[in-house]
């Protein structure tokens, strides 16, 4: 900013950034204005101690504003007003130790601190949380960057990148991992190859092969790693691919004080003596060289025998074969046995290894090598020359630096054959689509003494800068175009210079490769070339007082390298390479396969065509091989590639402090690693433009507040909005105005806040003002009241007053007060009189107007009157006469068919007569015979009667023989019982008793079945006597009754001729009942006539039935002879005869009733059919039909139609006008009672079956349908209620009717279906939640957070991070959440969900509002506020009424209680012990953690709250600790689900009343 414009803010009370050699900067007050040409500023420390600050007047710089409170804390660190370093590092230090929060965005970098402490903020239910959001929408998190990323993948169709880089010890490895857990759990694969877990199972071999412990980091990644996750077409993961960079192996030969070897060599020695590691001669690790040079060998708080058990699972998880794992261990003991090796010195240049070193030895078996190879050539070297090659002995310390460089490759092969199969696991069959990827690479870095490893991280750096920078001013410009704001361009550090220092040509690298290619290619010759090249370089320096460094200015500091660390590291000697070629001789084929050539294709990926950096150097032969500066540069600009080609996205990791402390921010060195990572420097960029940026919404929300009456009554808010910042701001440079967003330059906020603040406070003078004034009156009146009391008190005392000046004081208080009141009265009469003059012509205006209006509407409602009933009548009149018509036909039609089927009937019932009567002739002469036999029969039936008497006496003294035995035994037994109850004899005693006993009880069953079966026996010789004498009876009234017959059948023909006769009748009165319809004189003759007819015809009939129970009587006399079949065979044939006779002359009589029976219905049909004519405008009275049984009968060929249609294609709309709530059950339980009254075990199985399958396809087919879901669920539950309430059980028939006793099952036990719909019903109860939880989560935040129902609370209106989705999506407000429950809530009425069912739907959707809310209260620190506590307490009232309107309020707001306090807890008091002791007593709801969490996350929304005080929360935090059964998660689950029960509850619906809707199409069953 210009400095005049900060000498406009440099004013009373205002603060400002000092530096400080400790803390780096300091606050400090403004105790005077700062005007122009002052030369010192005076200043008040937060201690109090004042100061004054010496200012240059030659090139004054002013010291850096400070932010106002309410800014500090932001969630991105580009938001704040003032955006400077001093700004950055205080809000960074604000969240990190008072808020405990160690996210935070700036612009588009995640800035990451390490806490050093596990956080309750990685669980899957926060993976959960941040799945779907914006990433604006939520507190800054790496999952958030994760889900960004994964979107923009999705919804643009790119690739993308996540760059995580940072110090050692900054937690880059841990950041990369959650990176990798979130898409593993969010983009979970279907298959069963479980890629996702392969991914996530490399983390730990990569750990253990390429990471150590440091001073800094006792997990310090040694290497660059980009991991490639690869996504299918549905963006699941299909694989990974790994490729790493700059692994260090210098570390395996050797590492400073208080470090490490790779963790993989100790894991190792602490497994030495199990079976499997016994053949690699291990020992322990303060054994080996390699692995003792750092001191000690242990890390606290790791077991390296546990992390070897972990390592060897996930080889084993990624598919890795025993037998490659016992490779790799082979080549790892063999790297320890030869850093063992002893090499002595012989003489000044020569050295030796003994033939007889153990080590040695075990180097070379497990590697399979020569022993005299490697011996010769660690104490030789080869030099080539043009014609011949010269073997050279070497001194101890060259052939120490061989062996230990051939170590460093056999490690650095072995670290690229790992990694190379871990990508090979990760792949799996199918295509990419897309991927993204997750680079871990070191930030940068500079030590005392730098090596080529730190040169190579800091050019990497450079490059990532670079590309960082290009990113960020291509967001800036698309969002300047995006909302119409003309973009200017920024000046801003470039880092090209230095990248051509370092890679261009006759740079760093060009030189160092060709001082390489030189056999005595010295490192002070390539410092020379150096100097001669780059002398002239602003960049590259040369150190005064050193000839074997040089420095280079990165864009983060002066980092100073040495020459001799450079080339000896990227020099590839002689003496290695002879190493190498022993080594390719190997008899161990991995190892051999290490040190083949390969070409620098291989370094690509992906079909990626890589163009080198820069002219590359060719070799002049085989034995100059590519330099490590050449590979590097090549591997970084694949990696260039790859990041450019991507979107990307940054995380940048901070280190703290240097002790690993939890929450200790070290000023120091966290504003060293944001100066190195480009956040600063981002910073930079954005202050140079417009960094603060507001929609017109949220401008409108906070700053409405500094706007006249004239602007608040703009209807537009944008033109409002313009309107106030155009009378504010006078510079127009200072903002712009965008199509959705108000853009401010630096400083501006801060200004408006101050704006704000002091209207606020000149109001809250005001209110003041005014309170005091109102108490310091009252207070004045009643203390002047109380001396003028005292005043007449005194003087009454102090002067004698007399009766006469009493009267004469009294007498003119009198006359006043009369005199006032007249006055008084005069005045109040005219103002009434004129009042009511006033209202009486009002009045009567008004009632003038309202009669018109009153007159007009009564003369257009009799015109619509009148109008409509003309309408009306016109219709029903031509309604009724064609109905009339149709009635009339249609009634004809059916008489005249009626009337010929009686006739016919009537002709065949004559035919049927006649030849009754020529029977009933002969059968007379035929019962002549039969009375010969009576006399027969009656011998035979005494002499029955005579055994029957015998065998009765017999039977009478057999069972009081076996009644006496009975209780006999029954005696002995009683008495052997009490004998084995006394008794107490030992066990062969007991055996004995037992099997006498068994004896008893088995004679016992015999005896008592023999009485039984004589029993029987004596009932049958009862009824066989009993039919006998009937047959006498019969017999003897069978010759009377024949007698008689003739008699009838005349009888019968007479009332045939009769019939006849009416009928020719009632055809003549039919016809003429057609003709005269409308007459009712005509249509009451006939129904005299019809009345008439039904009398004969009911006299008819009753002599038919009289006529039928004779033939009956006869029928079953000729079955009790045909009984007598067996004894009497002459007797046989004649009774057959005569019983297939009579059967035959039955089935006439039974057809003739029949007919007659029908004739009846027809007439009776008739009878009704005019009464209906004549009673049209009567309602009839409803028929109860209580011949049904309350059963549906159907064919088991119809099973599946049955289905179709009531399963399968019902739809809940379409039946519901026409049924009542769960017909679909009651149908389907009709039909089971069918099944099971009919026995029909297998068709009442099929159809259980077959119910059960249709109802859970419909749920399949259907599972998003809410509605249907919810039919079926109530359906079901109404399903297992019947089943429960017919199954005959009597805990489930005490609340049933007599008729519903009746129609309980008989036959079958239900309870294993029961079960099944009891799961059944469970399922759909999840699925119904589930669809329910679909369509309320995206409403619930917006609803219960986000929307402002109370007037007057609005939000910060601070601005949010601009998201990847625009903001134009339908607002979702607690309104809209409360009418969603109410349509739930009346769909599940409407389908007559039982109650305690629709309690438990409510109470789990409650839970779910009231989790959700909270998770994103505890992950969002803009929502925790005192305004938006009583905001969220406000809308808990709305969801209270709702439930108290539904009567759902017992059980379900215990849901809400977490939510409730959280939102009390925003709005109490937080500074005091006794705030302390009501918040632990009544967040009784909430976890320690979740407390903890919002009071860290409590944000005030204006100056004139204040935060809580870290030491607050500390006590807080103490006392919680004490309280048991506490949850240490942070989040509430969710998806946690209450137990469902279904209660049961009878249905007073009475089956055999309801009627089949003829919509459902099931004609085709039949009620019963």
């Amino acid at each position: 900013m210009q400095i005049h414009a900060l000498i406009n803010f440099l004013l009373q009370y205002n603060r400002v950034w000092i530096p400080d050699a400790e803390h780096v900067w300091k606050s400090a007050e403004i105790l005077r204005d700062f005007k122009p040409g002052d030369d010192t500023l005076k200043l008040q420390l937060e201690d109090g101690t004042e100061m004054v600050y010496p200012l240059d007047k030659s090139s004054p710089k002013l010291p850096h504003l400070r932010n106002p409170d309410i800014l500090v804390g932001e969630n991105d660190l580009t938001a704040l007003s003032y955006l400077h370093e001093p700004a950055v590092l205080h809000n960074l230090k604000v969240r990190f130790v008072e808020s405990n929060i160690i996210y935070s965005y700036c612009g588009i970098i995640l800035v990451a601190v390490n806490p050093y402490k596990q956080l309750h903020i990685y669980g899957d239910a926060v993976i959960q949380a941040y799945s779907g959001q914006n990433m604006g929408a939520m507190d800054p998190h790496i999952f958030a960057v994760a889900e960004e990323a994964y979107k923009q993948m999705a919804r643009n169709n790119k690739n993308q990148s996540i760059i995580v880089s940072g110090e050692s010890g900054a937690g880059k490895t841990v950041s990369a991992r959650y990176v990798m857990r979130y898409f593993a759990m969010v983009s979970k694969s279907s298959s069963k190859t479980r890629v996702e877990d392969k991914v996530l199972a490399s983390n730990p071999i990569t750990e253990a092969i390429g990471n150590a412990k440091t001073t800094r980091n006792d997990n310090s990644s040694r290497f660059g790693k980009y991991t490639e996750i690869s996504f299918d077409r549905r963006y699941q993961i299909i694989g990974a691919n790994m490729r790493t960079y700059l692994l260090e192996k210098s570390r395996v030969v050797s590492q400073s004080e208080n470090e490490r070897n790779y963790h993989i060599f100790y894991q190792m020695c602490a497994c030495a003596e199990q079976s499997e590691f016994k053949s690699l001669r291990l020992l322990s690790a303060d054994e080996f060289r390699y692995t003792c040079m750092g001191g000690e060998t242990g890390i606290e708080g790791v077991d390296d025998r546990k992390d070897m058990e972990e390592t060897r699972r996930t080889f084993s998880l990624l598919g890795l074969t025993e037998d490659f794992q016992s490779d790799v261990f082979k080549v790892l003991a063999g790297i320890l046995h030869l850093g063992n090796v002893e090499i002595r010195n012989v003489g000044s240049d020569r050295s030796s290894v003994s033939s007889s070193d153990q080590h040695l030895a075990a180097f070379c078996d497990l590697l399979g090598v020569s022993p005299d190879g490697v011996t010769r050539w660690l104490c030789h070297r080869r030099i080539a020359m043009v014609a011949e090659t010269v073997v050279k002995p070497v001194p101890s310390e060259r052939a120490v630096n061989a062996r230990d460089a051939l170590a460093k490759q056999i490690y650095a092969h072995l670290f690229d054959c790992v990694i190379q199969k871990i990508n090979a696991a990760m792949q799996v069959p199918g295509k990419q689509h897309s991927f993204i990827g997750v680079l871990d690479i070191y930030g940068f870095e500079t030590f005392d003494i730098n090596s080529f490893e730190q040169f190579c991280i800091n050019y990497a750096n450079e490059k990532l800068q670079q590309q960082f920078n290009l990113h960020v001013f291509k967001l800036e410009q698309d969002e300047y175009m995006k909302e119409d704001i003309p973009w200017t361009l920024i000046d801003f550090y470039d880092n090209q210079p230095v990248i051509d220092l370092i890679e261009a040509k006759m740079g760093i690298l060009d030189l160092l490769d060709e001082e390489c290619l030189f056999p005595q290619g010295t490192d002070q010759n390539w410092l020379q070339k150096l100097f001669n090249y780059q002398a002239d370089n602003l960049l590259f320096e040369k150190p005064r007082m050193s000839n074997e460094a040089f420095i280079i200015q990165h864009f983060a500091d002066k980092v100073k390298s040495q020459s001799q660390t450079l080339l000896s590291f990227t020099l590839v000697k002689s003496q290695s390479q002879a190493l190498c070629v022993t080594v390719e001789l190997s008899r161990f084929p991995l190892l051999a396969n290490f040190f083949l050539e390969v070409e620098p294709a291989g370094l690509g990926t992906k079909g990626i065509k890589v163009r080198p950096a820069r002219p590359g150097v060719k070799p002049a032969n085989k034995n100059h091989r590519t330099t490590v500066g050449e590979k590097f540069s090549s591997s970084l600009y694949l990696l260039m590639e790859t990041l450019n080609a991507t979107t990307p996205h940054y995380v940048r990791c901070i280190k703290p402090n240097e002790k690993k402390m939890p929450f200790d921010y070290d000023s120091k060195r966290v504003v060293q690693q944001l100066r190195a990572c480009g956040v600063l420097e981002t910073i930079h960029i954005s202050a140079q433009s417009y960094p603060s940026r507001w929609t017109y919404i949220e401008f409108y929300s906070r700053y409405s507040i500094l706007m006249s009456q004239e602007e608040l009554v703009l209807n537009h808010k944008k033109l409002a909005c313009k309107t106030v910042l155009q009378r504010l701001i006078q510079d127009s440079d200072q903002n712009k105005f965008g199509r959705t967003k108000i853009f401010f330059r630096a400083g501006q906020v801060a200004y408006l806040e101050k704006l704000r603040l002091d209207r606020l406070r000149k109001a809250c003078l005001t209110i003041q003002k005014h309170v005091r004034g109102w108490s310091h009156r009252r207070k004045f009146l009643r203390m002047r009241e109380a001396a003028i009391v005292l005043q007449q008190y005194v003087r009454g005392q102090r002067k004698t007053v007399t009766a006469a000046a009493l009267k004469q004081g009294w007498a003119a208080v009198v006359i006043q007060r009369y005199w006032r009141s007249y006055l008084t009265r005069l005045i109040y009469r005219m103002v009434r009189s004129s009042s009511i003059i006033i209202q009486a012509f009002t009045r009567g205006w008004i009632a003038r107007k309202h009669y018109k209006k009153m007159v007009e509407v009564q003369k257009a409602l009799v015109l619509q009157k009148y109008a409509r009933a003309w309408l009306a009548r016109r219709r029903f009149q031509s309604l009724r006469r064609l109905v009339h018509n149709v009635q009339l036909s249609y009634r004809c039609q059916q008489l005249r068919k009626k009337l010929e089927d009686q006739a016919k009937e009537n002709r065949g019932q004559l035919e049927r007569l006649t030849g009754l009567a020529g029977a009933h002739a002969q059968g007379l002469d035929k019962l002549r015979c039969l009375e010969a036999q009576l006399g027969k029969s009656a011998t035979e039936k005494a002499s029955l009667e005579e055994r029957e008497k015998k065998s009765r006496e017999d039977a009478t003294k057999t069972i009081a023989q076996l009644q006496e035995e009975k209780d006999k035994l029954i005696v002995e037994k009683q008495n052997l019982e009490k004998k084995l109850i006394v008794s107490s004899a030992g066990r062969v005693l007991e055996r004995h008793q037992k099997e006498q006993k068994e004896g008893y009880d088995s004679q016992m069953e015999g005896l008592t079945f023999k009485v039984e079966h004589l029993q029987n026996q004596n009932n049958q010789l009862q009824k066989l006597f009993q039919e006998k004498t009937s047959v006498n009876d019969s017999i003897s009234q069978e010759v009377a009754r024949l007698n008689t017959e003739n008699m009838v059948i005349p009888e019968l023909k007479k009332q045939v001729s009769e019939l006849q006769r009416h009928k020719q009748e009632l055809e003549v009165q039919l016809e003429e009942q057609a003709r005269k319809m409308t007459e009712k004189q005509e249509v009451e003759r006939e129904k005299e006539e019809v009345e008439r007819e039904k009398k004969e015809v009911e006299r008819g009939k009753e002599e038919v039935e009289r006529e039928k129970e004779e033939v009956e009587r006869e029928k079953e006399e000729m079955e009790v002879l045909r009984k007598q079949k067996n004894t009497e065979s002459e007797a046989k044939a004649r009774f057959s005869q005569e019983a297939s006779r009579l059967t035959a002359e039955n089935m006439d009589f039974e057809e003739q009733l029949d007919m007659k029976d029908r004739l009846i219905r027809k007439l009776q049909n008739q009878i009704k059919s005019l009464q209906t004519s004549e009673e049209a405008n009567q309602t009839p009275a409803p028929t109860i039909t209580n011949e049904y049984l309350g059963m549906l009968e159907y064919k088991r060929e119809d099973e599946a139609k049955l289905i179709q249609y009531v399963i399968l294609d019902l739809k809940p709309r379409g039946v519901l006008v026409n049924m009542i709530p769960n017909m679909a059950a009651q149908l389907l339980f009709m039909c089971v009672r069918h099944a099971d009254y009919l026995n029909d075990g297998a068709k009442l199985k099929s159809l259980m079956n077959a119910i059960i399958s249709g109802v859970k396809k419909v749920i399949t087919d259907h599972q998003e349908d809410f509605e249907l879901v919810s039919f079926w669920l109530s359906n079901t539950y109404h399903m297992l209620s019947c089943l429960k309430q017919y199954s005959g059980e009597e805990e489930f028939m005490k609340q049933n009717t007599p008729r519903q006793n009746k129609n309980c099952l008989q036959n079958f036990d239900l309870s294993e279906h029961r079960q099944i719909f009891s799961d059944l019903a469970i399922r759909i109860y999840h699925q119904f939640i589930s669809v329910m939880e679909k369509a309320l989560v995206p409403m619930i935040v917006p609803g219960m957070l986000e929307y402002e129902s109370l007037q007057d609370i609005s939000s910060t209106g601070f601005r949010k991070r601009s998201s990847s989705i625009y903001e134009d999506q339908e607002v979702c407000t607690i309104y809209s959440l409360l009418q969603q429950l109410s349509l739930y809530h009346s769909t599940m009425s409407q389908h007559g969900m039982e109650e305690g069912l629709v309690r438990q739907a409510v109470k789990q959707t409650f839970f779910l509002v009231g989790a959700e809310t909270l998770n994103s209260i505890l992950l969002r620190k803009d929502m925790c506020s005192c305004r938006k506590g009583m905001q969220i307490r406000c809308n808990i009232s709305y969801l209270e009424a709702w439930l108290k309107e539904k009567d759902l309020v017992q059980g379900t707001m215990a849901t809400l209680k977490p939510l409730s306090q959280a939102a009390w807890l925003l709005q109490v008091n937080k500074t005091t012990d006794d705030d302390i002791k009501d918040i632990t007593e009544q967040c009784s709801e909430l976890s320690p953690v979740q407390i903890v969490k919002i009071l860290n996350s409590y944000t005030p929304t204006d100056d004139f709250e204040k935060r809580v005080a870290p030491s607050f929360v500390r006590k807080v935090q103490g006392l919680l600790q004490d309280r048991e059964g506490g949850s240490s998660q942070l989040m509430l689950d969710t998806q946690y689900r209450f137990q469902v029960t279904f209660p049961f509850t009878p249905s007073s619906q009475a089956l055999e009343l309801l009627q089949i809707p003829s919509s459902l199409r099931l004609g085709f069953l039949t009620r019963i």
